[in-house]
């Protein structure tokens, strides 16, 4: 991983479980986890509030369980980015709570990612069986992944820009 993306990483544990406001219900003008998503690259037509897993299935495909405790509490949204030769895959769920965001990370990065995933991380990133590269990040009550990306760079652009605007929406 590069020192920029560690300091990044860094820098949303240290600074985003104060910044982001309330979970769901919140007031209108206030943090949507739609924020998260950057501009540059997003294929805006594939932008979909995901409700639940089965919404998420449709989508992408990722467990015969809920392991990302997607439901009524959550709100979470998919797209599809333009990355390098082909596209990248983002999933980002606002949670309740920060303890939620802790929990689901370390169930999730323990199905999706190899045995090198560490739980009590806030970052994880590896090339994935299918030769793709995946991540997974974790800021406040936010929890973002990239499921699929072509390359390792685009892979950690897109993490890195994904943080920043989670820090940024949530100020």
């Amino acid at each position: 991983m590069n020192k920029a993306l560690a300091a990044l990483a860094l820098a949303a544990v240290l600074l985003a479980p104060a910044a982001l406001p309330a979970g769901p219900g919140q007031a209108a003008g206030r943090f949507r986890v739609r924020d998260v998503l950057p501009a540059d690259g997003l294929i805006v037509a594939s932008v979909v509030a995901i409700r639940d897993q089965s919404d998420l299935d449709a989508h992408y495909y990722l467990a015969d369980e809920t392991v990302l405790g997607l439901g009524r509490r959550t709100d979470a949204v998919f797209a599809r980015y333009r990355a390098g030769a082909g596209e990248a895959l983002v999933l980002a769920v606002a949670y309740p709570a920060a303890g939620d965001v802790a929990r689901i990370y370390a169930r999730f990065g323990g199905d999706f990612f190899s045995g090198k995933f560490e739980a009590g991380s806030s970052l994880f990133l590896e090339r994935l069986e299918t030769g793709d590269w995946g991540a997974v990040a974790r800021t406040g009550r936010v929890l973002v992944v990239v499921l699929e990306a072509p390359d390792r760079a685009g892979c950690e652009d897109l993490l890195r820009r994904l943080l920043e605007q989670a820090l940024a929406a949530g100020r």
